[in-house]
């Protein structure tokens, strides 16, 4: 059994990782609340920009716009993922979660250029030997509008150029149980928009100026903003809650681990006092003993 003092050093160290851990945990829960704040402030305008370019595409009916998926289903030859990690580690599955689907987006689509989003991804890509592009340094921590704007901006220049045809976002929705998705981003493809369709809306015929591909060129960029920043936001919700599930975990163990240590320190205390004890009553009838 360990000494009284080797095993009051434990407690002690345990006692002060648990501070730590509960420290995290109420940091964790207080970012949280006010990142999904700034979304709820600004998802009613970027809900009406979708609805806005459902009702391009159904007055247009069909448009050559580079950001509509060609009809003729034509493959893509240039694609590129925005994949949306953590800036660091202690988030229990949240980072392996995300590079498990952006191997598997790799392994479907040799050659898809990688636009990473956090610290943790972009070292464990270079550990593994994967190309990501370098001039994309971008945190994923306290996302905002225009941190998502300065990241599709970057985007929208590639696509633009020709450098891709197809852009996915890999990120973390944590209302689905924290699942992964894989979603394109663009080009948009009309089954998805009429899929998205309320039945019930009222449909209004409006004329576009000059064209619809035009106005799209224009609006573009806030729409897939609106779409890229509600993705930051969820991932970095679901990347928070399992930091704090993970750090219940480790006051759950720390509870249970300082459980069995004060009882064994509590014993290793009593065994030491029954040694002093019994060492005294010895030595005092050794004395009697010596006195006869």
């Amino acid at each position: 059994m360990s000494s009284s003092k080797e095993l009051r050093d434990r407690i002690n160290g345990i006692t002060e990782t648990k501070k730590i851990t509960t420290a995290m945990y109420l940091i964790a829960s207080t970012k949280m609340r006010r990142v999904r704040m700034g979304l709820e402030r600004t998802q009613p305008y970027f809900d009406a920009l979708r609805a806005e370019v459902r009702r391009m595409f159904r007055t247009a009916g069909s448009s050559d716009s580079k950001f509509f998926f060609p009809d003729d289903n034509t493959e893509p030859k240039n694609t590129g993922a925005i994949v949306v990690t953590a800036d660091k580690g202690l988030a229990g599955g949240y980072n392996f979660n995300v590079l498990k689907a952006a191997g598997e987006l790799l392994e479907k689509i040799p050659g898809t250029k990688l636009y990473v989003i956090g610290e943790y991804g972009r070292r464990f890509f270079a550990q593994h030997g994967v190309d990501t592009e370098k001039d994309f340094p971008f945190s994923a921590e306290d996302p905002t509008l225009h941190l998502s704007r300065d990241i599709c901006s970057r985007i929208l220049k590639d696509f633009k150029a020709g450098a891709l045809d197809r852009v996915y976002i890999i990120y973390t929705d944590p209302g689905a149980g924290a699942a992964v998705r894989t979603t394109r981003l663009i080009p948009f493809h009309r089954s998805a928009l009429r899929a998205e369709e309320d039945p019930e809306e009222p449909v209004t015929d409006f004329e576009y100026m000059p064209n619809v591909a035009a106005i799209l060129d224009n609006i573009v960029l806030s729409y897939i903003t609106g779409f890229v920043f509600s993705a930051l936001v969820d991932s970095y919700s679901a990347e928070l809650t399992a930091r704090m599930e993970a750090m219940n975990a480790a006051n759950r163990s720390a509870d249970d681990m300082l459980a069995e240590l004060k009882l064994n320190y509590q014993r290793a205390r009593q065994a030491a006092i029954t040694g002093e004890i019994t060492e005294i009553s010895a030595g005092a009838k050794h004395k009697r003993s010596e006195a006869k």
